[in-house]
């Protein structure tokens, strides 16, 4: 049996996590550690590592924070469940990618026995690159919709507040900001809110695009809105817990 128990700065330093993330795990129940020392402090036992890996590896798979205490805690067929649609996602995204390889593949073979393709041709392989692997066919309707709703000044305006949110998440992470700090998380709800807008509330089409930034890397995805540094310290932010009960 092993009685080793870990301070809160030891297990934050061993998982990159902060420690005002883990001590935000103890609030809300999520991870709760099993002994306090004489004066207090947190200590985790080995079974608590174990439950925090399996907390991070559910994150990974894109469940809220507030979800993930129930799946853990709950029965098999819950964790079964989301795994499950998890799976469905990826699937799709292997059919867009063996789509866009025939599309290339017959592209490639066009423009050997011809001086060139057509723009129609070009226009398909870019869409289908675009498309590949991030949004199912509903969704880029949905999106396109959304977008046609705010016209092209809607459209700038959530671009240039997008683009504010990212110099804000710059200033904190110049200043050393931790991003469980107030201020921070109070950036990430404001982002959260504007992907709430820009979306139309679609968490699927969010999950979507936040999956073509961390693929693509951000600034490609974002043309250049979102710096890869700007992102990683979003995420964090939002790992915190932010985002995850509404």
């Amino acid at each position: 049996m092993d009685d080793r128990r870990w301070k809160v700065g030891e297990l934050a330093a061993a998982t990159g996590l902060t420690v005002r993330a883990l001590h935000h795990f103890d609030d809300i129940g999520v991870l709760r550690p099993t002994d306090r020392s004489t004066t207090g402090h947190r200590l985790y036992s080995i079974d608590d590592v174990r439950r925090l890996y399996r907390i991070l590896a559910l994150r990974q798979l894109g469940m809220p924070l507030s979800e993930v205490a129930a799946s853990l805690d709950g029965q098999v067929e819950d964790l079964e469940l989301a795994v499950r649609e998890q799976l469905v996602q990826v699937e799709h995204q292997i059919e867009l990618q063996r789509q866009l390889r025939r599309r290339l593949v017959a592209l490639r073979a066009a423009m050997r026995v011809s001086s060139g393709s057509s723009i129609d041709e070009l226009i398909a392989v870019m869409e289908a690159m675009m498309q590949a692997g991030y949004f199912t066919p509903d969704q880029l309707a949905r999106l396109e919709e959304r977008h046609r709703e705010a016209g092209q000044a809607g459209f700038a305006r959530w671009q240039r507040r997008w683009a504010e949110l990212a110099t804000e998440v710059t200033a904190h992470i110049e200043a050393g900001t931790d991003p469980a700090d107030a201020a921070a998380q109070e950036t990430a709800r404001r982002w959260n809110d504007l992907m709430d807008h820009m979306t139309g509330g679609d968490r699927g089409i969010l999950s979507s695009m936040y999956a073509a930034m961390d693929a693509k890397g951000p600034e490609n995805a974002t043309r250049g809105v979102v710096g890869a540094e700007v992102w990683d310290y979003i995420k964090r932010a939002f790992a915190v817990g932010f985002g995850s009960t509404r």
